[in-house]
């Protein structure tokens, strides 16, 4: 529809987003403005804040001799813009007007004084520049690590690192070295360069995944100046071996994060500037927030995300609570994708000076593509994954059931069961191709309905639910073989699999004394009691590493898998460094 619009009429279109990417039809019809901080302009400014930290006096000369310079050549611009509009001003010959000859005279006098002024403050400017070009290299570092941070974009659209938070970074760095006497300028750079790298590998390193931490810190060692290659190795205790050899045995290179929570609050964040902690499905961290709220005494609310209640709840704390300097933690955000972005990013940005210096927020949340770029820039990231192997699942699965639950013997031990049929189904994700042919989304909530199932096929036996021989076992079987787990299966053989491990736990034999979850010489025999402390602590004495063999793996499928880790750590690398490469040439 044509629509008629004044000649006066003007759209200006605005993002914050700096990955967006604009449709060729778009691109067409309007003027593109790029505000975005680029490596050279970081370099510049990294360069200015390292002298004014460390020789102020000599960021105020340089600053003032730009200023001088400015102003300079303005005045030589007015001077040459004043004799032209004299010299068009003048009807028939120059040299016949006495008046226009004087004004030139004078304009040319004016002009090679400032020259000569233009000429010695560039003088000025060459010893100035020469005393700043000893930190140019740390610059150019800085640099460096900029488009390495940048350029993991391309890995996930979690790993978003702006110029703020490197800016950050760098202040820290700065400040941290103020004070500090050094015999020279040299040793200063070197100890600020040795600085800077753990603390990008600190704040950086706790928003990446387990591989990607791998990746980004052998190519930082590249860029601290170490030739790191990943030729002839072949495990991934081997790629840890080498950032060890190459940083040091006590280099943070898994970054600071749920561990050194209490730290991350004080100094890493601000009351602008909220901590994001995304984790797998079923995964939930909030605990580690409240447990240290609880030690270090702070306020803290929480709200649970996914309601109209729960948005109205999350407004009212986050408007009290950045007044009174408490702590605010908004749970489940991947629930709510809209009202992030229609309404939290807003808020957040419009946190300002006014916002107590005390007030932190905490936002938890699953690992989600839905999670809008603009809060994951303004956010600090911790990326939780969750402890690997069988026995971390049993925990993770048996501490969410609640107590009321276990009411019998019969139905606790059904449970567990449950537990271990969940966590090798779970940690056979991690062999694909191997332990399945693709990568199925089993969810804690496929194991919460199969609780709920084996609940109702119990309850229909009435009081025969207490006699093993009894109890349903063909419903059990097939309910979970073809509704709650195998309805995620699209593979014949991936189906054949989960009907063995149903088929051999889920019988009455498995109520028999030592009766065996693994047929395997080292496999775990259930307890002969199932309460649920017995069975709590049954779990507590299984082994923190559990072997292929017990999720019906050969037993070398954890050297293949970690094989497999490798080849793609390197995919990764080449991919980030030829773009890396690309962005320092352009």
């Amino acid at each position: 529809e044509e629509v008629d619009y004044s000649p006066k009429f003007n759209i200006i279109l605005s993002t914050k987003n700096p990955a967006v990417q604009l449709t060729p039809d778009l691109c067409s019809r309007v003027t593109l403005v790029n505000f975005t901080v680029t490596p050279d302009s970081l370099e510049s400014q990294s360069l200015s804040n390292v002298v004014k930290a460390m020789k102020p006096e000599l960021e105020k000369q340089r600053e003032s001799l730009l200023k001088i310079q400015g102003e300079q050549n303005v005045k030589l611009r007015e001077l040459e813009d004043q004799m032209l509009s004299k010299i068009s001003a003048c009807e028939g010959s120059i040299l016949d007007d006495d008046r226009v000859v004087d004004g030139m005279e004078v304009l040319m006098k004016e002009g090679g004084h400032v020259e000569e002024q233009i000429a010695k403050s560039n003088e000025v400017m060459q010893q100035v520049d020469q005393a700043v070009g000893k930190f140019q290299p740390f610059a150019v570092v800085c640099r460096k690590i900029f488009v390495l941070l940048e350029a993991l974009r391309d890995l996930s659209f979690l790993y978003e690192f702006p110029a703020k938070l490197f800016t950050s970074i760098l202040e820290c760095v700065l400040e941290r070295h103020a004070e500090t006497e050094f015999s020279s300028e040299d040793a200063r750079i070197v100890a600020l360069k040795e600085d800077l790298f753990r603390e990008v590998s600190a704040r950086v390193g706790r928003g990446l995944q387990v591989d990607d931490k791998k990746v980004f810190t052998i190519l930082l060692a590249r860029v601290k100046g170490g030739d790191v290659s990943l030729d002839g190795v072949e495990t991934t205790t081997d790629i840890v071996s080498m950032i060890t050899n190459t940083f040091g045995a006590n280099y943070p290179w898994e970054g600071r994060a749920l561990n050194d929570l209490a730290s991350v609050a004080e100094f890493d964040i601000g009351p602008t500037v909220p901590l994001l902690l995304c984790s797998a499905p079923g995964h939930d961290v909030s605990g580690r927030v409240e447990s240290m709220a609880r030690e270090l005494k702070k306020g803290l609310s929480s709200v649970a995300m996914g309601s109209p209640e729960g948005f109205t709840t999350a407004d009212s704390l986050l408007a009290s609570a950045s007044k009174r300097g408490d702590w605010v933690m908004l749970k489940n955000v991947h629930l709510c994708v809209e009202w992030l972005r229609e309404n939290l990013v807003k808020k957040l940005q419009g946190l300002g000076r006014g916002t107590h210096k005390d007030f932190r927020i905490f936002i938890t949340s699953e690992i989600n593509p839905k999670l809008p770029t603009s809060l994951l820039r303004i956010s600090d990231v911790i990326v939780a994954e969750a402890p690997t192997g069988l026995k971390p699942s049993i925990v993770r699965f048996f501490s969410s059931i609640s107590k009321d639950r276990f009411s019998s013997p019969v139905r606790n031990r059904l449970y567990l069961l449950l537990a271990w049929l969940h966590a090798a189904i779970q940690e056979r994700l991690r062999f694909v191709p191997q332990g399945w042919t693709e990568k199925y989304e089993f969810t804690e909530a496929d194991a919460t309905h199969a609780l709920d199932v084996i609940d109702s096929l119990l309850e229909g036996c009435g009081r025969d639910q207490q006699d093993p021989d009894k109890l349903p076992w063909d419903a059990i079987r097939k309910t979970l073989q073809l509704g709650v787990f195998g309805g995620r299966i699209t593979s014949q053989v991936d189906q054949g699999v989960l009907d063995a491990f149903v088929s051999a736990l889920f019988t009455s034999k498995s109520f028999d004394l030592d009766f065996k979850v693994v047929d395997v010489p080292d496999g775990p025999v259930f307890p002969d009691n199932t309460t649920r402390e017995k069975c709590m602590e049954w779990i507590d004495r299984l082994p923190v590493y559990s072997p292929p063999t017990w999720i019906g793996l050969d037993a070398d499928a954890e050297e293949e898998r970690d094989k497999r880790v490798v080849e793609l750590i390197q995919m990764k690398m080449i991919q980030i460094q030829e773009k890396c490469d690309t962005d320092s040439s352009s």
